[in-house]
């Protein structure tokens, strides 16, 4: 039996046993889950795309392509190189899912249920795994460049303006993230979880 055709058969259960509670349930519920699915899979390729591509050019721009780089610099390297690498895994983990799916409606809707509360979970503590390593290692280079440039391990204006330019963004990341979180994760979360409560009784 194809993977298409047990999903055929996991729509068609869905649909026999909540029809008679709501026959627009069904079609809903399938269609905000299949399009969270993709909105993460297109966010995580582009996501660990962009970090590992920046990592790269940090590297190579950042350490291998200048004649003297000071410790401080290539601590700020590493940081993003091991930050990149931290956000990576954190982000395809939390696709994964710990039950076996035996292809019952119970087991696919917890299965569904426990992706969207780890998607839930990881982008509420957005500010841990990303924005707080990412402010880190731009710090570092930021203490790291000064020093090289003039031998001063204290920024000067600029380079705080820059700086607090990235905090500002950093803020406005994380609470766009939680709102986006609220918006779309919460209600089709909220919504499997009444299904499968109405399931079990």
């Amino acid at each position: 039996m194809k993977l298409d055709d047990l999903k055929a058969a996991w729509k068609q259960e869905i649909e026999q046993s909540v029809q008679a509670e709501n026959p627009a349930m069904t079609t809903t519920i399938i269609s905000d889950v299949k399009k969270i699915d993709r909105e993460v899979r297109f966010r995580d390729f582009w996501m660990i795309f962009a970090l590992g591509a920046g990592a790269l050019l940090y590297l190579i721009f950042g350490w291998l392509t200048r004649e003297s780089v000071d410790s401080l610099s290539r601590i700020g390297v590493l940081v993003f190189i091991g930050a990149t690498t931290v956000m990576s895994v954190a982000l395809i983990r939390a696709r994964s899912v710990t039950r076996s799916d035996d292809w019952t409606l119970r087991s696919r809707i917890e299965m569904e249920i426990e992706k969207l509360e780890k998607q839930r979970r990881l982008m509420n503590r957005v500010g841990y795994w990303f924005l707080l390593p990412m402010a880190i290692a731009n710090w570092v280079s930021l203490l790291g460049g000064r020093h090289t440039r003039i031998g001063s391990w204290v920024p000067d204006a600029s380079g705080l303006a820059v700086f607090a330019a990235c905090i500002l963004v950093y803020g406005l990341t994380y609470g766009y993230i939680r709102w986006e979180t609220r918006r779309k994760l919460d209600p089709v979360l909220a919504r499997l979880q009444k299904l499968h409560i109405d399931l079990l009784s």
